[in-house]
C-alpha cells in the first residue's frame, strides 16, 4: 500500500506519521519503503496507524511486544505535538472568538478560564511523564537488560513503580469532554462563523487524541514495566522483554499481509450510525431535582461530598447519589465542569467560587 493512500483513507493520521519524522512528500512509494528509509518498524507503524483510525482496533499482545523505548520515543513525540502545536492552535482559535460580537463575553470569559485550568492540568501531567515516568522506564529497560546491574540500582529504582504512576495518572480526557459539551451546549450564539466550528473540530482532534495516547499508556506501556519490575524487584519469572532494536523484523507474515489498513478503512466506510434511542433521548433531558440544584451549587461552590451532606442534613450516601445523577443528566464529569455549567446557567456567581 501507497503511503499517501493512509492520508487519503484519514488524513487525521498527519499529525500521526509526523511523530515518526516522515515528511510528506511520498511520492508513489509504498509503507514498507518509507519506513525502511525512516528506520521504522513497519509493523508498529501500522498498528499505531490502525489505533487512531478505528477505535475498536487495538491488538495489546501485538504491541507488547515492541521494544518498550520504541513506545516511550513516540509517546515523547506526542506530548511535543500537543504543546508545541495543537494546545497553542486551540488557545488561539478561543481568543480569536473574542473579536466576534455574536457570543456573550461572560460565556467565553468562562469558557476561555475553563480551558485555561485544563491546559495547566495538561501541561503538568505532560511535565510529570517527561522528567519521572519516561526516565523511570528507561532505567527499569536498562537494569533489567544488564548483565551487570548493581543491587544498589535496584534500590533505588524500587522508590518508584508503575503502581504510583498509574495512581498520579491524571484522567485529563475528562475535563477536555467537559469543555467540549459546556462549549456544545451553554454558549449561545452565532455559529455561521468559522472560528466557532474550528474550535469545535479541534477539541473533538484533541480529545481523540488523548484518548488513543492513554490507551497506549495503559494497556501497553504500563503492562511491559510492571512486567519488569516483577523480576527486578519481586523475582518473578523472567520474560523475554524485546531488546533495543528499531530495525524492521522479518516475519513469516508482515503487518502488511494481515488485515491491511485499506481494508479496514472500507470496512468503516460501510458503517452507518445507528439511530438515536428515545430511551436515551429522554434520560438525556432528564432535568436537575431542587435537591439536585442545591448539591450541584454547592459543589460547584467548592464543598466536599461530607461537608454537603451535613449542611443538608442529610445521609453522605444520598449526597454521592444525587452527584451522579447529576452527572448523568448533565453529562458533565469534573467539578469544574460543574461549577463552569452552574455560572453560565446563573445557579451561582463568580463570588460564590472566588
Amino acid at each position: 500500500m501507497k503511503m499517501a493512500d493512509i492520508i487519503h483513507g484519514n488524513y487525521l493520521l498527519m499529525p500521526v506519521i509526523s511523530r515518526f519524522g516522515i515528511s510528506p512528500g511520498f511520492s508513489e512509494k509504498t509503507v514498507k519503503a518509507v519506513c525502511r528509509e525512516h528506520g521504522i518498524d513497519v509493523e508498529f507503524f501500522l498498528i499505531i496507524a490502525n489505533t487512531f483510525t478505528h477505535e475498536n482496533y487495538f491488538p495489546e499482545r501485538k504491541l507488547q511486544t515492541f521494544n518498550v523505548l520504541m513506545i516511550i520515543d513516540y509517546l515523547k513525540k506526542t506530548h511535543t505535538y500537543y504543546i508545541e502545536t495543537q494546545v497553542p492552535l486551540i488557545e488561539k482559535l478561543i481568543k480569536g472568538l473574542f473579536k466576534s460580537h455574536s457570543f456573550d463575553m461572560r460565556s467565553l470569559k468562562l469558557i476561555r478560564k475553563f480551558f485555561w485550568e485544563y491546559k495547566k492540568e495538561l501541561l503538568e501531567h505532560l511535565s510529570r511523564e517527561e522528567k519521572t515516568t519516561f526516565p523511570y522506564v528507561r532505567d527499569v529497560y536498562r537494569v533489567f537488560h544488564s548483565v551487570h546491574s548493581t543491587k544498589k540500582e535496584k534500590e533505588t529504582l524500587s522508590h518508584y513503580s508503575m503502581h504510583l504512576y498509574k495512581e498520579e495518572h491524571s484522567d485529563v480526557d475528562e475535563k477536555l469532554y467537559d469543555l467540549k459539551n459546556i462549549l456544545l451546549k451553554y454558549v449561545h450564539g452565532d455559529v455561521t462563523g468559522s472560528v466557532y466550528n474550528e474550535i469545535v473540530f479541534e477539541l473533538f482532534r484533541l480529545e481523540k487524541d488523548i484518548l488513543d495516547h492513554t490507551r497506549i499508556e495503559n494497556h501497553i506501556l504500563m503492562p511491559i514495566v510492571k512486567e519488569m519490575e516483577d523480576s527486578l524487584f519481586h523475582h518473578t519469572k523472567r520474560r523475554n522483554i524485546p531488546a533495543n532494536n528499531y530495525k524492521i523484523r522479518s516475519t513469516k507474515q508482515s503487518a502488511l499481509n494481515s488485515p491491511s489498513f485499506a481494508h479496514q478503512v472500507a470496512a468503516q466506510n460501510k458503517n452507518i450510525a445507528a439511530p438515536i434511542k428515545s430511551d436515551i433521548y429522554r434520560q438525556n433531558q432528564e432535568e436537575l431535582t431542587h435537591r439536585e440544584i442545591e448539591v450541584l451549587q454547592l459543589v460547584s461552590c467548592g464543598f466536599l461530598s461530607k461537608q454537603i451532606a451535613d449542611k443538608l442534613s442529610i445521609s453522605l450516601h444520598t449526597v454521592i447519589s444525587h452527584r451522579k445523577n447529576i452527572t448523568r443528566k448533565l453529562q458533565i464529569k469534573t467539578v469544574a465542569g460543574l461549577t463552569t455549567y452552574a455560572l453560565l446557567n446563573g445557579l451561582i456567581s463568580t463570588n460564590d467560587v472566588e
